[in-house]
């Protein structure tokens, strides 16, 4: 079995979080389609769509909400968090609807040009990046010592 650090890798750990992040991958890349297609103005009759997209934005802040105020963490974080969730769900249920309905209309537009790539490995490389800051969130909050610099 091959070591990281001196911790076995268990493949079917590897293979979920693989999973995981592959999923996320393909949502932001939908996302991010979305966003082009709305910049280009392809997003025909989005306005007509948002009310949609709201309530996702919505649902996802009492969600989050209901989940946070049963955790152990101050009012002010779940507030916060709950904040951060409903923007987020509002955002990424409406550019990734957009980026599928774009996707549907024009597939040869969207699949066959470079900047679909781009965009693909856009979202992976910030999948791994969120993934990884998930796992490390408190490493992130520490300060380095300051030796003068």
């Amino acid at each position: 079995m091959a070591t990281s650090l001196e911790r076995s890798v268990d493949r079917a750990i590897l293979a979920r979080t693989g999973a995981l992040v592959v999923c996320c991958a393909a949502v932001l890349t939908t996302a991010f389609v979305g966003a082009v297609s709305l910049a280009g103005g392809h997003a025909v009759g989005a306005e007509s769509r948002l009310q949609f997209y709201v309530l996702a934005g919505a649902v996802a802040f009492v969600g989050s909400l209901l989940v946070l105020e049963e955790s152990r963490h101050d009012a002010q974080r779940v507030i916060g968090g709950s904040v951060v969730a409903g923007v987020a769900g509002l955002l990424l249920v409406g550019l990734a609807s957009e980026g599928v309905l774009y996707t549907l209309a024009e597939p040869r537009t969207v699949l066959s040009s470079s900047l679909f790539v781009y965009l693909t490995a856009a979202a992976l490389l910030v999948s791994g990046l969120g993934y990884w800051s998930i796992r490390n969130w408190k490493l992130l909050g520490r300060r380095l010592p300051s030796d003068g610099l």
